[in-house]
């Protein structure tokens, strides 16, 4: 419980005044011995105990009464964030998720979930701590603390608009604690503003456990937790997977492949109209969604010849989640998709370098080279989508570790012999193999490079077979494992856009079937050629991000936003010749929320406080209960009046 008049606290002992009063009254009185009303104080004793907690119970409903009454000048606050029932803390630190998810709107109201979370944290933050305490802000965006003036900042800042980026919670939690640890913060308050994005928590993930070490540590920190875990009821939401520009003779026109997805169970089929606007020209466009997604490949849309580089975007009508409702592309001359085999040994590079040279599109130009180890630094960085490394991983602090960290996608093949050096975060172990062949027992069949086909077919890993394997060591997110718990494909944990994955076998005949079979290497190689291609050419899809844009000077086009914010919103941006369009990252249309006891998990062991609130919810975090101690002091005073009432006397009868 907090104040908004706390200096009248000074003058609670004046509760106390009824019983000064009442011994006053005691000493006023004289004592006169009276023989004739010995009888009378006999028949009084009888009585005393009984007079005596009467007298008690009257001092205290008068105590009671005036302690109330000062309670309700002094305008107590009470509600959700009552964490500040142990007084005012010295500092107050907000995580802030202002993630594309976020922005779920109340179609009444049109208030998000960001804005209505602020809204209502910046007026229980006024109301109850005001300027007294040290107010901190921390985004996900940036992941930088900034200090503000006053609560009400929270709601006026740019920095806490809305965005199309993700979120990375444990990130933003670990600028927390470096915060709390460097600049020794006292009595802190952590409160986390957030839609409980599974993808943004990160609770599988293996930060979480030094994170409660490092915040166990530290004394008097406490989180609040306000959260808007509510989905949005038949969400639909829109991307584009893949944009071609075709010219023949007679036409050109883009092809467009077009993946619409709901997140709801239901199964009924829904007539949708889509809108797609290249340039200037739209067209309106019907199709029927018969399943919980729909997908619409290679779908023409007409342009002229001339336009040989533009930029366009795909709408779907308006719902609760505007932000996953349109996505924009660009579409330029393809650039050819280079990839670079970095190896010595040609039983592994041969077959890669005909898979990477297939034409997995027709419409596009491929090349592969190969280079011996000591020709790497030969790599046109600038130019290449892909590189497959088979060599020792290079030491930390080399420029080849420093061009290969900064490279688009990189899938790294063990070495004959490993080295104790590290990249990403994941290095090498030992190699074995058994007699008899490891098979895949489980892979990641949603996302990344052994996500099922368009059609939803699974590819075949289960046919895998894997004779020799290398241990790969240290914290990735696993995507195909052998046997129990044996890592056969890791992916690092990369900050940035660029890939990095580690594959603990090889393609050779001694080592596994990936070259007799084909398709699933094949299908790796090509999805991480086909990510790494994002960033070349004039027209690139990037995420939105801090670091989307890279360096430069960039516009947008449309709508106009601050330059610090540009690479955090969705649209087209363009310097020079080059165009880039910036999208949600398609993890924030997932539907899955953290629970309330999987987020209790995630805090065990730690002072939290969860608040479950919803967009249409309007009542305060903090509201004030002077109300409450002004009907205490009436019950009180009621309660004094009944024990102060003489008692009732008998009616004794007449003798006639």
């Amino acid at each position: 419980m907090t104040f908004l008049v706390p200096a009248l606290l000074f003058a609670l002992p004046l509760a106390v005044l009824p019983v000064v009063i009442h011994l006053i009254h005691l000493y006023r009185r004289r004592q006169v011995k009276w023989a004739a009303m010995m009888f009378l104080r006999m028949a009084q004793r009888m009585n005393k105990g009984l007079s005596r907690l009467r007298q008690i119970l009257i001092l205290a409903f008068r105590v009671l009464a005036v302690a109330a009454i000062l309670f309700v000048i002094t305008r107590p606050m009470a509600g959700g964030l009552l964490g500040l029932t142990g007084g005012v803390p010295d500092t107050v630190i907000v995580l802030l998720d202002r993630s594309a998810s976020m922005e779920q709107q109340n179609l009444a109201t049109g208030s998000s979930k960001r804005s209505a979370g602020l809204a209502k944290l910046s007026q229980a933050l006024r109301d109850t701590v005001g300027t007294r305490s040290k107010l901190v802000l921390i985004e996900n965006a940036h992941l930088q603390p900034q200090a503000l003036e006053k609560p009400e900042s929270l709601t006026d800042l740019p920095i806490t608009g809305p965005t199309d980026t993700s979120a990375d919670v444990p990130a933003m939690l670990q600028s927390a604690l470096d915060y709390i640890a460097t600049n020794q913060t006292g009595r802190t308050d952590v409160w986390v503003l957030s839609d409980l994005r599974q993808s943004d928590w990160d609770a599988g993930g293996g930060r979480w456990q030094a994170l409660r070490s490092g915040f166990a540590s530290l004394k008097g920190v406490r989180f609040h937790l306000l959260t808007y875990a509510q989905p949005a009821a038949q969400n639909l939401s829109i991307a584009v997977e893949r944009v071609t520009r075709r010219e023949t003779a007679e036409k050109a026109e883009l092809l467009l492949d077009v993946r619409v997805t709901r997140a709801d169970a239901a199964k009924e089929p829904l007539e949708l109209p889509l809108r797609f606007v290249v340039g200037d020209v739209s067209t309106n466009f019907k199709a029927e969604m018969k399943d919980s997604q729909l997908v619409l490949q290679a779908h023409a849309i007409p342009i002229a010849k001339t336009m040989k580089q533009g930029h366009g975007r795909v709408e779907l009508p308006a719902d609760a989640a505007p932000s996953d409702n349109v996505f924009h592309f660009v579409f330029a001359e393809p650039p050819v998709l280079r990839s670079v085999i970095v190896s010595d040994d040609e039983a592994t590079f041969t077959p890669l370098q005909a898979a990477l040279e297939a034409a997995a599109d027709p419409t596009r130009k491929y090349a592969c080279n190969v280079l011996p180890p000591s020709r790497a630094a030969e790599i046109a960085w600038d130019d290449t989508a892909l590189i497959v490394w088979h060599a020792p991983l290079p030491k930390e602090g080399d420029l080849i570790a420093k061009q290969l960290a900064n490279a688009r996608c990189v899938v790294f093949l063990p070495p004959e012999t490993p080295n104790t050096n590290a990249f990403a975060g994941l290095q090498w172990g030992a190699w074995s193999g058994d007699s008899k062949p490891a098979t895949v027992s489980w892979w990641r069949n949603d996302a990344g490079l052994l996500a099922n086909t368009r059609s939803g077919t699974a590819l075949p890993l289960g046919d895998l077979e894997v004779q020799r394997r290398c241990d790969i060591l240290g914290e990735g997110t696993p995507l195909a494992r052998l046997g129990e718990n044996q890592p056969l494909l890791m992916r690092a944990n990369t900050t940035g856009e660029n890939q990095i994955w580690f594959l603990g076998t090889l393609p050779s005949s001694g080592a596994s079937t990936l070259a007799r079979d084909g398709v699933v290497m094949f299908a790796m190689l090509h999805r991480a050629l086909q990510d790494g291609s994002k960033g070349l050419g004039k027209a690139q899809q990037r995420e939105a991000g801090v670091n989307a844009l890279g360096s430069g000077e960039w516009k947008r086009r449309g709508e106009a936003v601050l330059s610090t914010e540009l690479p955090l919103r969705a649209g087209i941006a363009e310097s020079g010749d080059k165009l880039v369009a910036l999208n949600r990252p398609l993890r924030e249309d997932a539907p899955d929320f953290l629970g309330k006891t999987a987020l209790s998990e995630l805090f065990a062991g730690l002072d939290h406080h969860i608040i479950e609130d919803q967009v249409e919810n309007e009542t305060s975090l903090a509201s004030e209960i002077w109300r409450t101690f002004l009907f205490l002091m009436a019950i009180a005073l009621l309660g004094e009046a009944l024990l102060c009432m003489p008692p009732k006397r008998e009616i004794q009868p007449v003798n006639p």
